[in-house]
């Protein structure tokens, strides 16, 4: 993982996230990592129905597909969990800069 998003987890306690490959092609798939209170990282995908996201609408909990929930202690293991789910830990970003719906 890139030293700005290191430091955005670690410094500012702030998510990250890159885009993957959706299981299904109405969908669109991330891949996040966010600092948990005791210090360790929840690393997650999310997948939300394109039509939700192309069109603007409000959605909720139960739109969100999530596909894996991990919890780890370093950053180390970050990159781990995030290759497993096939994405390349250098990808992570700050959301805005990879279309995630906050």
């Amino acid at each position: 993982m890139r030293t700005e998003v290191a430091n955005r987890l670690t410094m500012t306690k702030s998510l990250v996230s890159a885009r993957r490959e959706p299981e299904s092609q109405d969908r669109y798939a991330w891949v996040w990592v966010f600092p948990l209170q005791d210090g360790t990282f929840r690393v997650s995908t999310v997948e939300i129905p394109k039509n939700l996201v192309d069109e603007d609408v409000c959605f909720a909990e139960e739109d969100i597909e999530r596909v894996q929930v991990a919890v780890v202690a370093t950053l180390e293991a970050v990159d781990s969990a995030v290759s497993e789910l096939g994405v390349d830990p250098d990808s992570l970003d700050a959301p805005w800069k990879n279309d995630f719906p906050l």
